[in-house]
């Protein structure tokens, strides 16, 4: 181990104290790892589990940050918490804040209005190092569903870390001083103070991803046993810095290196994580460590010592900094996806701007004689103004407020939404002018206690709302059973409701087609969990329907396409099971109709995920279109409905013509991201589902 100040991203020590020793077997470690986050980002199809990158850096953080502050406590008898935090700061702010401000102009001149709030408010968050539990909050939280990827999301690895470099040494300060009052050694408090939280958080980490997999993604607590793993070795090696040599030293190095490639290719994003499989990468990287640098003839050692990957793992924390902002942010000044060759540009540009900040910002700064010599408040009170000045900038960008959507009347005007498709008196769905700006329909979304009604898959339980409940005098009561997509419906629902005196209720549950009592097997891959906990929710969900005298009849509708899978070893959502719960209904009596999902964005002008706001907000209407055929699918639902006699309502010709389908269609944009309808579109749907709901045929006409 070197005793020089160190942490995940290189060496960092001030050059007049110290002359800092690179292990080139952890400067290997950083170029595979940031490598792997580059390519991953960039062609997340070739390199599936690059994601992992990330916790090779919390290792190799627990490792060296661990030794430092041991060292420190036996140099001193203490560790001094502000010289420290000095030194973090010094070391990692400056780049940081630099690529934020960086950002922030960015987004100023090439973003559109739409995402402004959300930008602005995640380079806040990055700016206080808690853009992971930002990212956390949004994933559970329904309004933020149209929010996209932003430029700074790559900080919650840097959140984390900076939240380490808070409580860990506080947890060795506990240690020693506990070990000191029962007259043990300070080094074995420690110990036991970080096998404790280690273990701790392992437990956690694997019952946590079990349970809300979106939130542990991002949570420092499911994380931190990784950084503990780091820092267990890093006691290990104080007792024996070289623990294996020659031929085994050599095997353990290719070992490590293995599981690293083995994690980086074969996991996807339905890998449950970090539970137990971030095993694999950190034991890869710890492997990695304890071999050092192998002198066998056929070791990897003369491999990882090339410059090149030397030199990449020196530049890797500019590197990580600088490529996310680029490939999000680049797509919105081309107007375009990304292409290959782009792609491969955005890699070079990434390291040549890592190597520049480290030579320009990093290296000069952490050495700055002004800092270094002075009491460690110079570095703290710089790092905050550092701060206010991104905060500074990135604050109007949060405190923008987009025009609200259009209010639609009770009594829907001629050509409003929907209408502009089927009355030939309009002039066509894109030629009339928005009602609205584009940006204000990024925010159309249902009334909150609309919203309210629909639940999370990962509680496997439902809410039933009663939004207009029966009476006698009503001859139907509709049950409206769902996903998101249906949550987009019930305010139509209750508009065609209301003006046919009808009931109706709700049964909604996020990321759950609520159709299929059978696991689905991972067929929709961002949420494993939800996948295995949803035939709960549905089978709970069928029995109170069939088993309610009051309800008469049920609409199933769903984002179809999210559950329908051509991947080897997955069981998407099929006909034989949607067929199944039909008649389940059926023969409880109720009237069942499929209602056919809606057409979705797809090959966005101008970024992929962001969908119709953002694309109507910088290109003309009749570019922000997409072929007609692109919303075919092979759709089991619609095949249910058939096997079973299920009444169908397809309402696609709402949303295209025979050649377009279109994202703003009279005067509404269709769409508040890439698959879920405003809510004013919406509502002009209510005449052609009033039209369908009351003369319904088993083939849909």
């Amino acid at each position: 181990m070197t005793s020089s100040d160190t942490d995940a991203w290189g060496p960092a020590t001030e050059p007049q104290h110290r002359t800092p020793v690179v292990r080139p077997e952890i400067q290997a470690l950083r170029a595979a790892a940031v490598l792997g986050v580059l390519l991953f980002h960039l062609w997340p199809l070739r390199l599936p589990g690059g994601y992992v990158g990330v916790d090779v850096f919390f290792v190799v953080s627990g490792l060296l940050i661990t030794d430092h502050l041991v060292r420190d406590h036996v140099r001193r008898g203490r560790i001094s918490l502000p010289a420290f935090w000095a030194r973090r700061a010094r070391r990692l702010l400056p780049a940081s804040f630099l690529v934020l401000a960086a950002t922030a102009t960015a987004v100023y001149i090439l973003v559109p209005l739409t995402r402004w709030p959300q930008f602005g408010l995640e380079i806040i968050a990055s700016a206080f190092y808690v853009e992971n539990w930002a990212l956390a909050a949004q994933s559970v939280d329904y309004m933020a569903l149209s929010n996209v990827k932003s430029p700074v999301q790559h900080f919650w690895t840097l959140g984390v870390e900076e939240q380490f470099y808070i409580v860990w040494p506080l947890l060795l300060i506990g240690g020693a001083y506990f070990a000191g009052r029962m007259r043990h050694s300070g080094l074995r408090g420690i110990t036991g103070a970080v096998l404790v939280a280690t273990v701790a958080s392992f437990v956690f980490s694997v019952v946590y991803t079990a349970l809300v997999p979106t939130v542990a993604y991002f949570s420092t607590a499911t994380r931190a046993w990784e950084f503990g793993a780091g820092a267990l070795l890093a006691l290990v090696l104080r007792r024996n810095p070289t623990p294996i040599t020659g031929g085994v030293a050599a095997a353990s190095s290719w070992a490590g290196f293995a599981l690293l490639a083995v994690a980086m290719f074969l996991f996807t994003g339905a890998t449950p994580f970090p539970s137990f499989t971030a095993l694999l990468p950190v034991l890869g990287t710890v492997l990695v460590i304890v071999a050092g640098a192998p002198r066998a003839r056929w070791a990897p050692t003369a491999l990882f010592s090339v410059r090149p990957v030397q030199f990449v793992g020196d530049v890797s924390y500019g590197v990580y900094l600088w490529h996310w902002p680029l490939i999000v942010l680049l797509p919105y000044a081309l107007l375009a996806p990304l292409n290959t060759w782009q792609s491969v540009a955005v890699g070079a540009v990434s390291i040549a701007l890592g190597w520049a900040s480290k030579v320009f910002v990093e290296d000069p700064v952490r050495s700055h004689r002004w800092l270094v010599s002075g009491r460690p408040r110079r570095s703290l009170l710089a790092a905050g103004g550092g701060m206010i000045v991104v905060v500074a900038m990135s604050m109007p960008l949060a405190m923008t407020t987009p025009p609200p959507p259009p209010r639609v009347p009770a009594t829907l005007p001629a050509c409003w939404g929907a209408a502009a498709m089927t009355d030939r008196q309009c002039r066509g769905p894109s030629t009339a002018a928005l009602r609205a700006p584009a940006a204000s329909f990024a925010s159309d979304l249902p009334a909150t206690d609309v919203a309210a009604c629909e639940l999370s898959v990962e509680l496997s339980t439902y809410r039933r709302c009663d939004l207009r409940p029966a009476n006698r005098d009503m001859d139907k009561t509709i049950a409206l059973v769902g996903d998101s997509h249906a949550t987009r419906w019930v305010e139509t629902f209750e508009r065609a409701t209301e003006q046919e005196g009808w009931g109706l209720s709700t049964f909604l549950v996020s990321g759950c087609p609520l159709v299929s009592i059978e696991p689905l097997g991972g067929a929709w891959g961002y949420d494993p969990v939800g996948a295995q906990l949803c035939p709960q929710s549905t089978r709970a969900v069928i029995d109170e329907i069939a088993a309610d005298p009051v309800i008469t009849d049920v609409v199933l509708t769903n984002r179809t396409r999210l559950y329908v899978s051509d991947e080897p070893g997955n069981r998407p959502l099929s006909p034989r099971a949607v067929a199944a719960t039909i008649r389940r209904l059926q023969d409880a009596g109720k009237r069942v109709t499929v209602l056919t999902d809606h057409p979705e964005t797809a090959r966005t002008p101008v970024q992929g995920a962001s969908g119709a706001p953002d694309c109507l907000a910088v290109r003309d209407a009749q570019e922000c279109t997409m072929p007609r055929s692109d919303a075919d699918f092979v759709d089991p639902m619609r095949a249910a409905a058939v096997e079973t006699g299920a009444d169908l309502i397809d309402l696609t010709a709402q949303f295209c013509d025979e050649e377009r389908c279109h994202w703003q269609i009279g005067g509404l944009v269709v769409y508040t991201d890439d698959n879920h309808m405003t809510r004013s579109f919406a509502a002009t749907l209510t005449p052609a589902l009033v039209e369908a709901l009351s003369t319904r045929s088993s083939d849909g006409r």
